[in-house]
């Protein structure tokens, strides 16, 4: 990826408008933040900026550094012992002492799956342990995160590997601009090269949770952890991305619960509405100099915000601007602003322009037609005075 397509990701992503809606539903995630991905807002956030372990959620970054440092991803290599060293306690994606498969096998292997065994292969075959968790640190530098330190590419827990939810946000976001980072994040099922059938970790509870309501994820799960989830989807035209760290460990499927619940929430009471039209006059100011009378001061586009439902009643539209269109005015002049509130919060603002060409008097015409009047009454005045004089004779 080049360097500078990653700054341009970097600064989107640093000065990003917030905007977090109250809710009202039940979880037990306790870091959670929620991206509406089409304005890039912040919909919701529960101590999102907390540091925490982060479990297999760091498999993310792991498959970002594998992709930088993987020139073929249809070559293959062999499993090999070393590849389960340490991996004892840890999902497995179903590998093999000597299986030879494809670095794309072992990516899929790593996401769907959470492959421990798959992990340590790419590791072993690419940079080799400690320059690969540089790497992902580098990564992550370079990427911005403040709140984030890897101290192995697997996700054991360790006080020197932890993230934050938003942080973990801001690394799904910047990997989904790969296109393979974001077909093999988006699949739930997938069969290796040599014949393994691999599946999401969401697969499994297909029958008691509407696991179609997620597009793509990717989950997590230690002690210190609990159950994580980061995840997207769309629904109802509207692009969601969404991390739940901590969630109880009582159930499985807690973090996927929580997702499907936060998902539901919003799907259900937000949605885009339409607030301005072209057609929508602000406001009627008079025009100097012109035979047009008046001019209607109207948007360039319509505006549709993400509302709560019943919420555009509420909503306060200002226009602040020119009181009259002074002579001569250019279409594109800068009139005024217009500003679209809900009680103290600023949801939406624009400049507005003059958008027709008016037609104006010519100055030169009307500066020739007042010499004229001033003449005619020079001649009649000096006709009269001659009159007079004549009279008086």
């Amino acid at each position: 990826m080049k360097k500078l397509s990653k700054i341009f990701i970097i600064l989107f992503i640093v000065f990003a408008p917030t905007i977090v809606f109250a809710a009202s539903f039940d979880i037990t995630g306790k870091n959670v933040i929620l991206y509406n991905l089409n304005d890039d807002t912040v919909l919701y956030e529960q101590n999102s900026n907390e540091k925490t372990s982060i479990a297999s959620l760091t498999k993310i970054m792991t498959t970002l550094v594998a992709l930088e440092n993987i020139s073929d991803l249809d070559e293959t290599v062999v499993i090999t012992a070393e590849d389960f060293s340490g991996t004892d306690g840890y999902s497995k994606a179903g590998f093999s002492i000597g299986d030879e498969v494809t670095y794309l096998d072992l990516l899929y292997g790593i996401i769907l799956p959470s492959g421990a065994e798959a992990v340590n292969a790419v590791v072993n075959n690419t940079l080799g342990y400690d320059d690969f968790v540089t790497e992902m640190n580098n990564l992550a530098q370079e990427i911005g995160l403040k709140n984030t330190s890897f101290s192995n590419p697997i996700g054991k827990d360790n006080v020197n590997n932890y993230s934050t939810a938003s942080d973990i946000a801001t690394i799904l976001k910047f990997a989904l601009n790969n296109e393979t980072f974001k077909k093999i994040f988006t699949t739930k099922v997938y069969t290796t090269s040599n014949g393994i059938d691999l599946e999401c970790t969401l697969y499994p509870y297909k029958d008691i949770l509407e696991i179609d309501k997620i597009t793509g994820s990717k989950s997590g799960f230690t002690k210190e952890a609990g159950r994580c989830l980061a995840s997207i989807t769309t629904l109802n035209g509207v692009d969601y991305l969404l991390v739940v760290i901590n969630s109880t460990t009582a159930q499985n499927y807690s973090a996927v619960l929580d997702t499907i619940t936060i998902y539901d929430y919003y799907s259900d009471n937000y949605s885009y509405q339409t607030v301005l039209t072209p057609k929508d006059v602000l406001a009627t100011v008079p025009v100097k100099w012109s035979n047009q009378k008046t001019y209607n001061i109207t948007i360039d586009d319509t505006v549709k915000l993400y509302l709560e439902n019943d919420a555009i009643d509420n909503l306060e539209i200002d226009y602040d601007g020119v009181n009259e269109i002074a002579e001569f005015t250019k279409k594109g002049t800068k009139l005024g602003t217009v500003t679209i509130s809900d009680g103290n919060e600023i949801l939406y603002t624009a400049d507005i322009t003059l958008d027709a060409d008016i037609s104006y008097y010519n100055p030169i015409i009307f500066a020739v037609g007042i010499l004229l009047v001033l003449l005619i009454i020079i001649i009649f005045l000096k006709r009269k005075k001659r009159k007079r004089r004549r009279k008086r004779r």
